[in-house]
Parts: structure tokens; sequence; C-alpha cells
């Protein structure tokens, strides 16, 4: 299997990160070395553990603004206060493209 490694250099040390293993992380004073050991750690966490898989049955929460939809359903003034939105984006709409 291929793994992705994060290889950084800081103040003269390398560091190695497995991505997919956040908890392999090793440091040392060349790219090889620490390549040889993020491999040997990853060995040996895969060695001694086995990977199984977890069926979970999660509702999800409702969405936050679901308890405002519909609020103005029975505004008297919505269909207004739509139309002044529609007449303020033209007169943007107008200015922008005089300018």
């Amino acid at each position: 299997m291929t793994y992705d490694v994060l290889l950084t250099k800081k103040d003269k040390k390398f560091i190695a990160r497995v991505r997919e293993w956040p908890e392999i992380v090793v440091e040392g004073e060349t790219e090889e070395e620490v390549l040889s050991k993020a491999q040997a750690d990853l060995k040996s966490l895969l060695v001694s553990g086995r990977i199984v898989q977890l069926d979970l049955e999660v509702k999800p929460d409702d969405h936050p603004w679901l308890k405002f939809a519909g609020m103005f359903a029975d505004d008297p003034d919505w269909d207004e206060f739509q139309e002044s939105i529609h007449q303020y984006r033209e007169e943007i709409d107008r200015a922008l493209t005089e300018a």
C-alpha cells in the first residue's frame, strides 16, 4: 500500500507525518532517516492493530434556520418589501453600468 507523507524541515531537522495516520510524526537529521522511521512506525501500528468498519445511524440535527422557514408567509407587507428590494437592485445595477 502507498501512503502520503508530509516531509518538512524545521531548525535543521526533518519531520515526517503520515497523512492518513496523524499519530505518526517522526523527527530526524535526514530525509532518509525520518522516512525510514515513519515506515517502521506505520508497520508496527498496522501489525499490532487492525482496521474495522463501524456502521452508525446518526440522525442529523435540524438546520438552525429551519425554525425561521415560512415566518413571513402571512406578512401583508412581504410583496411590497420584495418589490422594494427589486427596485433597489435595479438602481444599483444602473449606477454600476453608468459608472
